[in-house]
C-alpha cells in the first residue's frame, strides 16, 4: 500500500505533517495560491505553543509531498495571511507576491519584452530566472505607479502575453506555443481516473466568435488598433485576444487559428486523478476511454488544483484545447 509523506517548511519551521492543503495552479492567472491547514496547538522548536504566533507574513514557504519515500516540491512561495482557526489556516502565494509590493513609474520609447521583465525583476530586489516564449517588441510602454504584478497583468490585457511563475522561473508568452516539447501523461478511465465531469462536444455544436486586436505604431504619435474577426460572427460566444505588432493579414491568420483551436470534436471539463501522474498546467494529457476508444485524444492542461492531507492526494485537471 502506498504511504503519503509530506514536509512543510515555513521560515525556519519544518513540519513533517499536514492536516490538509490545497494548491491552485494555472497559467491563466498571475498567481498560484496555496492554503495549508494545521493544528493550532503543536510542539514547535522544542516548546509547546500556538502555531500562528510562530508564523509571519512574508515567511518563505516550501511545500513538499508525495508517496513514500519520494518528496516532490509542489509549491514555493510566501505567507500572505494567517487565520488562527482552529485549525490554523496559512494562506500563501507564489513568487508573484514579491512583485505586488512596490509601485513603479517609468516610460520607454521602445522596449522589448525581455527588457521590461528584467526591469521588473531589478526593481523587485529579488533574483529569479526569466523565460520568454518568443521574442516580442512592445514598442512604447508606460508604467505609472504600477506594481510589477500590475505591469505583468497589463501585458495580458493589452498584448495577450501571459506571465506566471513555475518553479521560481518567471515565464512570459503563449503557453500553447510550447506544447510540442511539453511533458505528456496518460489518463485512462478505470485505471488512474477517479472521476470526471467531462463532456464530449462535437465541433459543429461549438459557437464561438474570435475578435483579434493588434496594437501597432501609428504614423502619428501613439498606437493604433487593427481588428480581425473569425468563427461564428453572428451568434458565437465572444472571445477577445490582444496582440502586438501584427499586420492585418497576420492578425486574420491568428484569429482563424484561434477559432480552429476552440472548435474541435473532443472533451471539455475536468478530470480527477491521484497524486500521480505529476501533471502540471502547460503539460499535455492523453485521455483514454476503453468504452469509447474513438474519443481518445491529446489535450493541453490549463489548470491543476492539487489537494493533499488526511483525505489522500488528488489532482483536478482542467483540460484546454486539443494538443
Amino acid at each position: 500500500m502506498l504511504r503519503l509523506v509530506s514536509k512543510i517548511t515555513i521560515g525556519t519551521l519544518v513540519i513533517p505533517f499536514v492536516h490538509a492543503l490545497d494548491i491552485d495552479s494555472s497559467w491563466q492567472t498571475l498567481t498560484d495560491t496555496c492554503t495549508i491547514k494545521l493544528p493550532r496547538n503543536i510542539r514547535l522548536l522544542n516548546r509547546a505553543g500556538q502555531l500562528p504566533d510562530a508564523i509571519k507574513v512574508g515567511d518563505r514557504v516550501v511545500v513538499q509531498y508525495g508517496y513514500a519515500p519520494a518528496l516532490r516540491t509542489e509549491f514555493t512561495g510566501y505567507v500572505v495571511g494567517v487565520k488562527e482557526g482552529p485549525p490554523c489556516e496559512i494562506q500563501c502565494e507564489d513568487e508573484m507576491w514579491l512583485l505586488k509590493r512596490k509601485p513603479l513609474t517609468h516610460s520607454w520609447g521602445q522596449v522589448s519584452l525581455q527588457q521590461l521583465l528584467e526591469y521588473v525583476r531589478t526593481q523587485s530586489g529579488h533574483a529569479f530566472e526569466i523565460q520568454t516564449l518568443g521574442a516580442t517588441d512592445l514598442g512604447k510602454f508606460v508604467a505609472n505607479k504600477a506594481t510589477g504584478a500590475q505591469i505583468l497583468d497589463s501585458l495580458r490585457k493589452d498584448y495577450g502575453i501571459r506571465c506566471f511563475f513555475r518553479g521560481g522561473v518567471l515565464i512570459a508568452g503563449d503557453p500553447y506555443q510550447a506544447l510540442t516539447g511539453a511533458p505528456r501523461h496518460q489518463l485512462a478511465f478505470r485505471r488512474n481516473v477517479i472521476s470526471s465531469d467531462l463532456q464530449y462536444v462535437r465541433e459543429q455544436d461549438v459557437r464561438v466568435k474570435i475578435r483579434a486586436i493588434s496594437h501597432v505604431q501609428g504614423r502619428k504619435k501613439g498606437r493604433k488598433r487593427l481588428v480581425a474577426e473569425a468563427g461564428d460572427k453572428l451568434d458565437g460566444e465572444l472571445r477577445t485576444y490582444n496582440y502586438m505588432g501584427l499586420d492585418q493579414a497576420q492578425l486574420q491568420a491568428r484569429a482563424d487559428a484561434e477559432a480552429k483551436r476552440l472548435r474541435f470534436d473532443g472533451y471539455r471539463g475536468t478530470v480527477t486523478t491521484f497524486g500521480e501522474p505529476l501533471v502540471e498546467h502547460g503539460h499535455v494529457v492523453t485521455i483514454l476511454d476503453p468504452d469509447y476508444p474513438a474519443r481518445s485524444g491529446d489535450y493541453a492542461v490549463d489548470k491543476v488544483t492539487k489537494s493533499f492531507g488526511v483525505g489522500g492526494s488528488r489532482r483536478v485537471i482542467t483540460l484546454g484545447p486539443k494538443a
